[in-house]
């Protein structure tokens, strides 16, 4: 171009210089010598121009000129075009790879002049940038440099890719993408991009390794929340926390997610309470390591048939489910210590759960389960068992878990039966008993080392072994009873905090006041016809609850209960007060006597010396005297 602009140059100064002569010549002819205009200069020529756009320039335009561009040659789609024809500095797009001559043509007048301009467009270059991320071995994070549309095309079975932008008209059409392999999986990802009718591929190639750890958490969110999880020193993730947790429901998609695999390591994985609705078989499938699981309050509904797999489990947590059975691979769990099902859905328990040899703490409170295992007493390591709802007693088996401290149960079969030789339990602490138990077993009396006994929610105990007194040990004792009188001696009970009687029980005994430890005495509704002189010896005793009965005398003794401080003589047939009451004014706070028959001037005398205390006297179903 340069060289075409400098040869016009001398042409057109020597075609002034002849016109100079001829001038000189002819200066007597009267003619103006005539001078044509300047030639066209269009501008420099580009090469390599990589924008696919360049910004042309002409020499500017004088007053009386016009110009105009126009492609002289070169390929021409709608991406082809001048920002401006008649623009000396017009911005010309053109395609890439593509010469192009433009012609710039100027008017003045009549008169028209051209110059041509070569602009010369680089190749279209597709080009993939690789942003993944350092633990990514079956993943990829790519981003397509696009024109105006691009689209990805894969070789390879893969699992599935998505998408980092909405604008694209398909997943496979969006610049920026993560692509999910398999593991162990040779893969060729080609991308396409357009501009206008030219194309251009670049295509990435690389095997995929194992799945990882950290891909497993990226796709729970949580590899870059570290107090999520702990690893040990070679860098595993062995604790797993998501309590709660919204991506819980992920654990039960091994499909969808298939590197949560990778997380064989675990030690402890907490799903309490997250969004897990599924049974996870990449639990029992992969995490043998497992030695505590917690999956209570979630909505899972079955354990696989290979939930057995979970042999180094130590801790397993099930509670509040809805799940009616255990699969019969549960007893292989052997190695559980601690198993916590209440209120998980439970109606039976499979005979293989009489397998867990080293159990030691067993919830399965609030579910209704038809019966025990038979060979339930194999649980030789048991010492708290929080038992469920049972429709049948007990097996004769059960005797055998002589390991047990901790024991409660209901039993909803009338009668409920113990097996003759319970009192072999002879570690039991706490025995908790529901049901219509009508008969304590003769080697109940065994049981020297309790400490608190309930049976309760009966008909009451008619048949109670005298030797009952002798389990000194006690703390607390409820029962129901239908007796006149109780047949053993309490005073062994000589450590006894809590007595509580219920059922149907005409006299206590008449050495209730050596029971020198009590603190609380609850005797009330079993038709009690009269107080002991010896319970003013219980100077411990706070609260003191004979509400209920048929007494019509309280023994003036009464008032040596130093301690008391809610008295409840409610719906009694008591007519008369002890004069003594007044010895109570420092310490008595609850009076209750509503119910009885008392004339109107025993109320004033109780509110005369009792000037501190709360005295009620009508509770609505009250007989009316």
């Amino acid at each position: 171009m340069g060289k075409f602009i400098l040869i016009r140059k001398q042409v057109y100064l020597l075609f002034i210089l002849g016109l100079m002569l001829v001038g000189c010549q002819g200066t007597d002819d009267g003619n103006e010598p005539v001078i044509p205009p300047p030639p066209t200069n269009g501008g420099a020529d580009f090469f390599d121009v990589t924008d696919f756009s360049v910004t042309l320039s002409a020499d500017d335009l004088l007053a009386n000129e016009t110009g105009k561009w126009a492609i002289h040659s070169g390929l021409v789609d709608n991406k082809v075009f001048f920002s401006s024809e008649t623009n000396p500095k017009s911005v010309f797009h053109g395609l890439p790879g593509e010469q192009y001559n433009l012609l710039w043509q100027v008017r003045n007048g009549g008169k028209v002049t051209t110059d041509t301009v070569k602009v010369h467009f680089s190749p279209l270059q597709a080009e993939i940038l690789d942003d993944s991320h350092w633990y990514h071995q079956t993943r990829r994070r790519l981003y397509g440099k696009s024109y105006d549309r691009g689209k990805w095309t894969f070789e390879g079975n893969y699992h599935h890719i998505r998408p980092h932008s909405s604008n694209a008209l398909s997943d496979d059409e969006a610049e920026n993408i993560t692509f999910y392999g398999y593991e162990n999986t040779d893969y060729k990802i080609t991308w396409t991009t357009w501009y206008g009718s030219k194309s251009a591929s670049v295509t990435l190639s690389f095997t995929t390794g194992e799945y990882g750890q950290d891909e497993a958490l990226e796709d729970l969110g949580k590899v870059n929340r570290p107090y999520y999880f702990k690893r040990n020193d070679a860098g595993d993730v062995t604790e797993l926390y998501m309590n709660g947790d919204p991506y819980g429901w992920i654990f039960g998609d091994s499909v969808l997610f298939p590197a949560l695999k990778a997380l064989k390591h675990l030690t402890k994985l907490q799903l309490n309470g997250s969004s897990l609705s599924n049974i996870p078989h990449v639990i029992s499938a992969y995490y043998h390591k497992l030695q505590v699981l917690d999956m209570g309050h979630t909505r899972i509904t079955h354990l696989g048939d290979d939930f057995g797999n979970l042999t180094e489990l130590d801790t397993l947590y099930l509670n509040i489910l809805d799940i009616p059975s255990l699969p019969e691979s549960f007893g292989n769990l052997k190695s559980l210590r601690y198993l916590e099902m209440t209120k998980m859905g439970l109606t039976s328990l499979p005979e293989s759960f009489s397998n867990l040899s080293n159990l030691n703490y067993l919830s399965c409170e609030l579910n209704y389960i038809d019966k025990l295992p038979e060979a339930i007493g194999n649980l030789r390591s048991l010492e708290t068992f929080r038992g469920p709802i049972l429709t049948k007693s007990i097996p004769a088996s059960f005797s055998d878990l002589t390991n047990l401290r901790f024991c409660f149960f209901t039993v909803n079969e009338r009668p409920a039966i113990l097996p003759d030789d319970f009192g072999r339990l002879s570690k039991l602490d706490t025995l908790w008993l529901w049901g219509d138990y009508r008969a304590l077993p003769e080697s109940f009396s065994s049981l020297d080392r309790l400490r608190d006994l309930w049976v309760l929610n009966g008909s009451g105990l008619s048949s109670i072994p005298a030797s009952l007194g002798n389990l000194t040990e006690l703390r607390m004792l409820r029962l129901v009873v239908r007796v006149s009188e109780l047949p053993f001696n309490v005073s062994g009970f000589a450590n006894l905090k809590n007595f509580a009687l219920h059922g149907f029980l005409d006299y206590l005994p008449e050495n209730i006041g050596t029971l020198t430890n009590l603190e609380t005495l609850g005797v009330s509704h079993v038709k009690l016809k009269a107080i002991p002189e010896s319970i003013g010896q219980l100077k411990k005793v706070w609260s003191l609850n004979l509400s209920g009965n048929e007494i019509t005398e309280i023994p003036t003794s009464i008032a040596d209960m130093s301690s008391l401080r809610d008295l409840y003589l409610g719906r009694n047939k008591i007519t008369k007060f002890p004069r003594t009451m007044d010895r109570l004014s420092g310490t008595l706070r609850d009076l209750q006597i509503n119910g009885n028959p008392y004339p109107e001037e025993e109320l004033k005398y109780l509110r005369d010396v009792l000037p501190n205390t709360s005295i009620l006297t009508w509770l609505a179903g009250d007989n009316l005297y």
